[in-house]
């Protein structure tokens, strides 16, 4: 299934409430499955990638730019520099374990993150 814009936003809010304790990690993917129609594989993935960008840690889970650049811009207006800086440290991580895997780069990705450092 594609991950929509529409799904995209509706899955961020709700990460927002697992990052501040106010839903469970399977509250909130049962909870954006409810709103968006992410299945609940994706909103786990969603969830957890949106929580180590927050803590600036590598993920192993991919999603499309267009989420991405969604997640390190609004991380930004709703969470300030220093979260932003998490975000971006956690995006490069990802695309240095993916570029291990041997499966090609994410070179879309690292390209948004050029363009979002300068």
């Amino acid at each position: 299934m594609k991950i929509t814009m529409t799904m995209t936003k509706e899955a961020y809010k709700v990460a927002i409430k697992v990052y501040s304790r106010q839903l469970t990690r399977t509250e909130g993917k049962i909870e954006i499955n409810r709103l968006s129609g992410m299945n609940e594989g994706s909103a786990q993935a969603f969830i957890t990638i949106f929580l180590a960008m927050m803590d600036g840690e590598e993920y192993k889970r991919a999603f499309n730019n267009d989420t991405n650049k969604f997640l390190l811009e609004n991380i930004r207006k709703d969470f300030g520099e220093r979260y932003y800086l998490n975000a971006l440290n956690a995006v490069q991580k990802h695309i240095n374990y993916y570029a291990t895997l041997g499966k090609g780069n994410l070179s879309g990705l690292q390209s948004i993150i050029n363009e979002m450092k300068s």
